[in-house]
């Protein structure tokens, strides 16, 4: 078991600027934001224009505020930030572990732990999101609590039934796109078991606090935005382009999100969920939660969600909880059979196939993952703040969406319009947005654009016109600086 300690907090803090890459959106964005707020007391981001309205953040105050908090007692940067999510990845695996043992037994629950950590692709398994500075492994961590303190409440215990309505209002308060999910799974686990020994207030104490914490969280950041002096006036509706992300009804959509489902090996926890349900009974109505929420979640990514692949991570972290319980039973019936059988070549045919599942299914992922954990440290970001801060001048106006760019430098830019960003996610759920309001870098009077991840991916300057209109400066990793030359009037 300390072995295993040993491993999560490795796996949480080590080379933390290095792994994973540190990304425009969502995370450079957000710390950008954090950055500011502890600097100039208003919720809020400069630019060049003054002060600019943050978007409504799903990702809450449980990852929010300890970071403000470091970020205001020491100097901002990625690794206070990382940290931060660290100590909450280990948390999150800890009650990943009583939560099993509690359900099942070590033996799963350390498989589960396993799991947990390494199910998935490198890319988004748990290890890389909890490394990241989003809400989902918080959320997924302090929702795991309440349906453990769920399952004791139902035994009778108030006090784990207090608990229970604490963790998943901190789980909403991680990622507020939690609370439906929450609502939806206590309604039907509670259904299920209401003639038998599940009070009302099972369902309904639950569901309301998930619902006030959802409100509470919206409310507070419609109030903070306004005290700081900014409006999403003369901006696209943020709202609207929040909910175009999350509730989305597009024949084209489906049929790519369960493509994804199938290409990454994601609709295999269907059958593990039906195991753990049918086959492998809970011990505990709260591990029921956990079964339910994940075919929702599994049926919202499929039918209703923009199939971005960072929406998947929970069914990747519950799948490898599930699969856990499969392969447990699979080692106990394996260990039997060895114990009951006298036929030699049966014995070793089945140490055989069991070696080889674990060594695909434990070992290969987990290698996977590890080895990129030493990546070494990309300073392309760093260098190129550096150059800016240095060499261009601060009334030079530079449009930019590389946020993470941005957290390094002292110098203040013009983010790429949201209307760009509206676009881009009307193509992708098959529908065609025109904006009359787009604006272009001389509407903008930028001198500079910093061409990067986020102009390639909204395409505000396209290449074509990059390399006709414009002059490169200075480039380094995959950024490029360019100056604008001049153009004609009908550009």
């Amino acid at each position: 078991m300390l072995t295993f300690v040993f491993l999560v907090v490795f796996l949480a803090f080590c080379n933390l600027s290095g792994f994973p890459e540190f990304l425009a959106l969502d995370e450079g964005f957000r710390l950008y934001f954090i950055k500011h707020v502890v600097r100039y007391g208003r919720w809020a981001i400069l630019t060049q224009d003054g002060f600019h309205a943050y978007w409504r953040d799903s990702t809450g105050p449980v990852v929010l505020l300890p970071i403000m908090a470091l970020f205001a007692l020491f100097e901002p940067s990625l690794i206070l930030a990382r940290s931060v999510m660290g100590a909450l990845l280990v948390l999150g695996t800890l009650i990943v572990y009583r939560s099993m043992r509690d359900w099942y037994d070590s033996r799963i629950a350390l498989l589960a732990v396993w799991l947990w950590l390494f199910f998935g692709p490198p890319w988004l398994n748990t290890v890389t999101m909890g490394r990241w500075v989003y809400g989902e492994l918080p959320a997924l961590g302090f929702f795991i609590l309440g349906c453990w303190r769920w399952s004791r409440a139902a035994t009778g215990s108030s006090r784990a039934m207090v608990v229970a309505w604490i963790a998943f209002v901190l789980a909403v308060w991680s990622k507020d796109l939690f609370a439906p999910m929450i609502v939806a799974t206590l309604t039907i686990v509670w259904l299920a078991h209401r003639h038998e020994y599940l009070a009302r207030s099972f369902l309904i104490v639950p569901s309301l606090l998930c619902i006030a914490a959802f409100a509470l969280w919206s409310g507070f950041q419609i109030v903070m935005s306004w005290a700081a002096g900014v409006t999403a006036t003369g901006q696209y509706d943020l709202l609207q382009l929040s909910l175009s992300r999350i509730i989305v009804f597009s024949p084209t959509l489906w049929w790519n999100n369960l493509k994804f489902l199938y290409e990454h090996n994601l609709l295999v926890v269907f059958p593990l969920a039906l195991y753990a349900l049918a086959v492998r009974p809970p011990r505990r109505v709260g591990s029921e939660l956990l079964i339910v929420f994940v075919l929702i979640w599994m049926a919202w990514y499929a039918g209703g969600s923009i199939g971005w692949p960072r929406y998947a991570y929970p069914i990747w972290a519950i799948g490898g909880i599930l699969l856990a319980v499969a392969l447990g039973d699979l080692m106990e019936w394996t260990r039997n059979q060895l114990v009951c059988s006298q036929h030699r070549p049966t014995k070793l045919a089945l140490v055989a196939l069991v070696i080889s599942i674990l060594i695909i299914v434990l070992v290969w992922p987990a290698q996977n993952t590890v080895r990129r954990v030493f990546e070494p440290v990309d300073t392309a970001a760093i260098t190129m703040a550096t150059y800016i801060d240095a060499n261009v001048p601060p009334v030079e106006r530079i449009v930019s969406g590389q946020w993470e760019v941005h957290m390094y430098s002292d110098r203040l830019f013009i983010p790429i319009p949201e209307e760009y960003y509206a676009v881009k996610i009307a193509e992708q759920i098959g529908k065609t947005l025109e904006l009359p309001a787009m604006r272009s870098i001389t509407d903008l009077q930028a001198t500079y654009l910093l061409d990067g991840s986020e102009n390639r991916v909204v395409e505000m300057e396209p290449p074509d016109r990059l390399h006709m209109w414009y002059e490169p400066v200075f480039q380094v990793g995959t950024y490029c600086l360019y100056r604008l030359k001049r153009f004609p009037d009908d550009r």
